[in-house]
């Protein structure tokens, strides 16, 4: 009875220290279906870029603002954010030249969109496109919006919880293991 009742403590704990890291593996992205918009904001909302395609004129400035409390990112080909944006944090870009923009979060499979510039012919490659730190708008009692400047490092989580939580998780993991292991020699030696 007292092995029983360990082992169901064993496997609530692993079940404990495995769900938090759950939504971290799940991989992610939007999965409310393409919109699309005009304006001069992409949201990051619900793991989406909410438009996911922004039409702008050449020389229009775009604010990528971040409201999910988890972290994004925006990547593009040779521009965007690569530097892990929190909840609140933005910042904007610059296109000047007409074409196609595509971009994702790196940490979201599925989580892209594209700002279309003009019509939408010309190169797209990002060489004209200029990032600036963004200058939020006056704050909103929904949320509030941190400055980034591009290429700052804000100190956040290290991950040491993560591989303490994992190295907790796999001991828990190989203990059960031995007492599975063990149970039906100690079976075997009651017949």
């Amino acid at each position: 009875m007292a092995r029983r009742t360990l082992l169901i403590f064993a496997a609530t704990t692993l079940c404990a220290l495995a769900v938090p890291a759950a939504p971290a593996v799940a991989g992610g992205g939007c999965h409310s279906g393409v919109t699309t918009g005009e304006g001069d904001t992409v949201e990051m909302r619900d793991a989406c870029f909410t438009p996911t395609t922004l039409r702008v004129a050449p020389g229009d400035e775009v604010s990528f603002v971040n409201l999910d409390p988890i972290t994004h990112n925006v990547g593009g080909n040779l521009w965007g954010h690569l530097d892990d944006m929190g909840e609140g944090d933005a910042f904007t870009a610059t296109f000047t030249d007409a074409g196609i923009y595509p971009y994702a979060c790196s940490y979201h499979p599925g989580m892209t969109g594209a700002i279309v510039v003009g019509d939408g012919t010309g190169a797209g490659n990002g060489e004209a496109v200029t990032i600036a730190a963004f200058e939020p708008p006056s704050p909103s009692p929904e949320v509030e919006i941190r400055t980034v400047e591009v290429g700052a490092s804000e100190g956040g989580s290290s991950g040491l919880g993560w591989v303490a939580g994992g190295a907790i998780g796999l001991a828990i993991g190989l203990g059960v293991g031995l007492l599975l292991r063990r149970r039906p020699a100690a079976t075997a030696a009651v017949r």
